[in-house]
């Protein structure tokens, strides 16, 4: 007993602390196709429901990552119009034609004017899963949630903001992340706005969603 009691204190009297990181060469350059714009155009008020939720639909837009050496890399974003997401139900807001209503996994764009400002709508920006392409080849999306290291294969391509959710590539039926040169996700938003009763707009109003897309070295 007395030799237990020994060895138990001396491990309480240690603790380790480790250093680590990666030196490398190799840099990745995120770009956005169309100048990183997605124009939903002009939006006439009067062909909008007064009473209901109003589905814009879907527009398409790549998010290509170059690097100078084959470098395990992945992406995440943060809303920088999270105080304007009116929580709406998104329809054929995620791969495969579902409904999106997660406020983490949706996004805002904007606030009317005036002295009662508005949200005045909810969009998703999902992956096209079966589209993904990395130096030439299809490969899988895998994610993983607030940089813990567990991987999984992304089927419905919904992205999160706060930067809590990463995505990168595997070789098809993998889920370790694959060192690539260049990468395109395809992109899809779907966008959604309040009844037009609620909106209460008498001006042009701007639609004002804008997400920061960041790269983390694997």
């Amino acid at each position: 007993m007395l030799v237990m009691f020994v060895s138990s204190a001396f491990a309480a009297d240690t603790a380790v602390l480790k250093v680590t990181g990666v030196l490398t060469n190799s840099s990745c350059i995120p770009e956005i196709s169309g100048g990183g714009v997605v124009d939903y155009g002009t939006i006439h008020l009067s062909a909008l429901n007064t009473t209901a939720i109003n589905q814009l639909g879907q527009k398409d837009i790549d998010l290509t990552i170059t690097c100078t050496a084959a470098t395990k890399v992945s992406w995440n974003m943060i809303d920088d119009r999270a105080d304007s997401n009116a929580k709406l139900t998104v329809e054929n807001g995620m791969f495969g034609g579902g409904s999106n209503s997660s406020e983490s996994q949706t996004y805002g764009v904007g606030k009317t004017t005036g002295t009662t400002p508005v949200n005045i709508g909810t969009y998703s920006l999902f992956v096209k899963t079966d589209s993904v392409m990395a130096d030439g080849a299809k490969v899988d999306p895998i994610y993983q949630q607030n940089a813990t290291g567990n991987w999984s294969k992304s089927t419905n391509g919904t992205t999160q903001g706060d930067n809590y959710r990463d995505f990168t590539v595997a070789t098809v039926g993998t889920l370790a992340p694959l060192a690539f040169q260049t990468a395109t996700f395809p992109l899809v938003t779907s966008l959604a706005i309040q009844d037009t009763t609620t909106l209460a707009i008498t001006d042009d109003t701007q639609l004002d969603g804008q997400v920061t897309i960041s790269l983390r070295y694997l």
